[in-house]
């Protein structure tokens, strides 16, 4: 049963992650998509997580819950910036163009959400957020959920 709650939270972690923009992917794209992955290190993915926190930390909701400075959060923004020059003025710069040229300017998003998510599986495979996000199904009320388990 634990198992089957994990699968879940797998598929809503997934979920969460996708935009409502529609995804196209063609061959130029994934070429991109594939040259921003292995143009970045581990280094780079983890400057990723951290704008992301960063950026979604400014949501109300939340916004408490993060406490960076506006300097801490200018750091953070320049190391993106830095790396998202890097990758499309330099290690990437062939492939971005083909992309653009052959599949359009939607082609940077897919490319670069595929590089979000490669960066943040990394980030998830480290044992203290992966014992984290586990944490939440000691809590759920199984008996509520047994026709899960057919």
């Amino acid at each position: 049963m634990r198992k089957r709650f994990l699968y879940i939270f797998t598929a809503l972690t997934f979920l969460l992650n996708i935009s409502n923009k529609p995804i196209f992917a063609g061959p130029f794209g994934d070429e991109m998509a594939k040259c921003l992955v292995t143009s970045t290190n581990n280094r780079d993915r983890n400057k990723l997580v951290k704008w992301i926190f960063r950026v979604y930390g400014e949501h109300p909701e939340v916004s408490y819950m993060v406490d960076l400075s506006d300097r801490e959060k200018k750091v953070i923004d320049k190391d993106i910036a830095d790396i998202f020059t890097r990758l499309l003025n330099e290690d990437c710069i062939d492939e971005t163009k083909k992309a653009l040229d052959y599949e359009g300017e939607n082609v940077m998003f897919t490319a670069f959400e595929v590089l979000g998510g490669v960066a943040a599986n990394g980030f998830m495979e480290n044992p203290n957020v992966e014992r984290s996000i586990g944490k939440f199904t000691e809590l759920i009320d199984s008996e509520k959920l047994d026709y899960l388990a057919r």
